[in-house]
């Protein structure tokens, strides 16, 4: 099986905390060897083992995994305690995305009431009096 080095990698984001004392676990000038789909080592680039390719990251940071950048457009609630719980190191320990979605539900609970509420009074105070329609005539 072949083997590549990631070299010249600015910042590796390990997310290891014991490596730098961050939640983030950064390493600095690093490398990455991967053997087939396998990350086998990770570390300073002056320490990476031999491997059979090589791979210029030109200084740029790299990050594990798969990283889904989303967003979501409407939302209600606040998540300012699940932000300050993360960059303390303590994960969704403020409840994460629950918090927003329990709040949403609750915000469209009450538009939806409201909205329904108004609207069947609205038609009861508005309601014209029913006409009778005109009788065809037959011929």
């Amino acid at each position: 099986m072949s083997s590549t080095v990631i070299s010249d990698i600015a910042t590796l984001v390990t997310n290891d905390p014991s490596l730098d004392g961050s939640p983030l676990g950064l390493v600095r000038n690093a490398a990455v060897v991967i053997e087939g789909d396998r990350v086998v080592w990770t570390g300073e680039s002056s320490k990476a083992p031999a491997t059979d390719n090589r791979v210029d990251a030109g200084g740029r940071t790299v990050l594990p995994g798969f990283v889904d950048s989303h967003s979501h457009l409407v939302f209600a609630g606040d998540r300012t305690e699940e932000f300050n719980a993360r960059m303390s190191g303590r994960a969704y320990s403020a409840g994460g995305i629950r918090t927003t979605v329990a709040s949403s539900s609750a915000s469209a609970a009450a538009r939806n009431w409201r909205r329904t509420s108004s609207v069947s009074s609205t038609r009861r105070s508005a309601r014209a009096p029913r006409r009778s329609r005109p009788s065809r005539a037959t011929a």
